[in-house]
């Protein structure tokens, strides 16, 4: 029923942010499941005109849980950053989070986001303009090169120049997207470079996953992402599996009551079932391809038209093959 696993020290653990999926309501499951140390937030967009929004000040105010929490900007003009960190600092937040990452050709094609990696003088005048009037600590996430991981090193002199609560670093290129391989190597020289704790972040699926990166990069956390969306118990299993006891294994039906946790997500206007199904298919495809890479499972929820089928599908998996034993 479940695995002992070996101790190897407390390892620091973070959310990753990702658009449409990392909102409030998710994190509050993901906090019933087992807290992270902390959570991102998805991207706030700075511009002439933004302002916080509603749904970083409901995040803010109503999450459930108690673990730190970051606010992530994502922008390029210094003087309109200044003005939302100066918002910003009026709630009790951890940081300010630049994303200095994002690989999502629509947001690169404004110049945010990851294309800032072409930019450096730009994100040091970001960092230098807030640390010079807003009593916030700042941290970076970023990509290991816009093109290639040659830029690195450039990259690392010039967050190094500045004071920085921690940098995040996704060991993939902004051009590799998702399917370059990761390459942890470059923690170890994030590591070298820079005074402040380093984060490593890409593709780490299971607690044993963490523990190898950490032992192998002498990272200072690990950033989860797409695993926490299929499994939000890897945070809760990290902890387990540091301090050498049990770690929890979910059931079918603990992820049968996910499954219904994810439908019932309050929205603000009325949706479609459509819109419903297709909401709901961004958490339970990854789910589906986690608990059954090689099986039919995938397929039938990415063919389910309504939140009915979608459901039904859930039950006939989850139920009829595991009930209450555990899946692993």
């Amino acid at each position: 029923m479940y695995v002992t696993g070996q101790t190897q020290g407390k390892i620091f653990t973070s959310l990753a942010p990702m658009r449409g999926l990392t909102t409030r309501h998710f994190m509050d499951i993901v906090c019933d499941c087992g807290d992270p140390d902390e959570y991102i937030s998805e991207f706030l967009r700075v511009h002439p005109t933004a302002t916080v929004t509603n749904d970083v000040i409901d995040l803010i105010k109503n999450r459930k849980s108690m673990a730190d929490l970051s606010i992530q900007l994502l922008g390029k003009e210094p003087e309109h950053f200044l003005r939302i960190a100066k918002i910003l600092q009026n709630y009790k937040i951890k940081s300010i989070n630049l994303n200095c990452g994002c690989p999502m050709p629509k947001i690169g094609r404004k110049g945010v986001g990851g294309t800032l990696l072409t930019e450096l003088n730009t994100i040091d005048d970001i960092i230098s303009i807030i640390s010079a009037n807003i009593n916030i600590p700042i941290s970076v996430k970023t990509r290991i090169g816009y093109k290639s991981p040659q830029e690195f090193d450039i990259i690392l002199s010039h967050l190094a120049q500045h004071r920085l609560s921690a940098v995040y670093v996704h060991a993939r290129t902004v051009k590799g997207m998702y399917g370059e391989p990761v390459d942890f190597e470059y923690i170890n020289i994030a590591k070298a470079a820079l005074n402040c704790p380093v984060i490593a972040n890409g593709d780490i699926k299971t607690a044993q996953e963490a523990v190898n990166v950490v032992k192998k990069t002498n990272a200072d956390g690990i950033m989860i992402g797409r695993a926490a969306i299929a499994n939000p118990w890897i945070f809760r299993q990290i902890n387990e599996l540091t301090s050498k006891t049990k770690i929890f294994v979910p059931t079918g039906e603990d992820y049968l009551n996910l499954i219904e946790k994810l439908q019932n997500f309050p929205t603000k206007f009325a949706l479609t079932d459509f819109q419903k199904t297709s909401s709901l298919k961004k958490y339970a495809i990854p789910i589906a391809d986690f608990v059954d890479p090689l099986g039919g499972f995938p397929h039938c929820i990415r063919r389910a038209t309504t939140p009915q089928d979608l459901t039904d599908m859930c039950k006939n998996f989850f139920i009829k093959k595991y009930g209450n034993r555990h899946m692993m």
